[in-house]
Formats: structure tokens, C-alpha cells, sequence
């Protein structure tokens, strides 16, 4: 069987690129790690070629006159809830926990955010021209 050979696109030569960049700007911190995944990664990309030449799957095809079906992000809901906050600042305490010298940023983030909001809450309370005085949480 003779393999048919294509040259690489400008695209998958610039993908390459940015992987080989990737690596050499976080090898500090993933050097080993970064290697145990390219080897994982090279392994998996030959046995799933392996097993698509053994077992071809086709493509079922729709309709001409039908759109395919697609995700709408806009209509998964996202509540902002305590559940959501604890979420996020454990999101963010594991962040910091993984990335110590990042500490003074995330925390020095932190505040600038609350400020901000303390701001920004101040801002509609004494400017009511920019909000309605329907009851909210923080006005009752």
C-alpha cells in the first residue's frame, strides 16, 4: 500500500510553531511533564490512526436543506448564586496554590476587584439618572 504524502498547510506549519514555542516558553515549569504528554499524545495519535484504518467510520449525511445542529451558549444558564462564588474562589485558591509566586498578583487582583465594585455600587446609588429605585439586595 502505497501511503499518499501532502505537504503541511500554512496553518499546520504555523500550529507547529506555536506548539514548539509553547514549549520552550513553559519548559521551567513543565519540562518533564511537557515531554510525558507529547509521548502520550504521539502514542494515542498513531493508535487512533491504527484503529481508524482497521474500523473506517462514514459520516451519516443530512438533508441539503437542513442546518446542522449547533450549541447555543447563549441559552445554557449560569446562575450567580453562592454555589457559583464558592466555585470560583476555589478555582482560584487552587490556582494560587499551584502557582505560588503568582500569590501577590491574584490578591492584589482581588482588591482592585472589590474596589472597583464598591465603586461601581457607590456610583449607582448616588446617581440614581443611571439606575431605576426598584428594591435590590443592597437597597431596600
Amino acid at each position: 500500500m502505497i501511503a499518499h504524502v501532502t505537504t503541511p498547510s500554512r496553518d499546520a506549519n504555523a500550529l507547529l510553531a506555536l506548539t514548539i514555542v509553547l514549549i520552550l516558553t513553559t519548559w521551567s515549569f513543565f519540562g518533564r511533564f511537557s515531554v510525558v504528554v507529547a509521548a502520550a499524545g504521539i502514542a494515542t495519535s498513531v493508535w487512533l490512526h491504527w484503529w481508524y484504518r482497521r474500523h473506517p467510520a462514514f459520516l451519516a449525511r443530512s438533508a441539503p436543506d437542513r442546518r446542522p445542529q449547533m450549541l447555543n451558549i447563549s441559552a445554557i444558564h449560569v446562575g450567580g448564586d453562592a454555589a457559583g462564588l464558592a466555585f470560583v474562589v476555589g478555582c482560584v485558591v487552587i490556582f494560587m496554590m499551584g502557582l505560588p509566586p503568582l500569590r501577590w498578583f491574584v490578591l492584589t487582583s482581588a482588591l482592585l476587584a472589590v474596589g472597583f465594585a464598591a465603586a461601581v455600587i457607590w456610583w449607582h446609588r448616588t446617581h440614581s439618572v443611571w439606575s431605576d429605585d426598584s428594591p435590590t439586595v443592597l437597597r431596600p
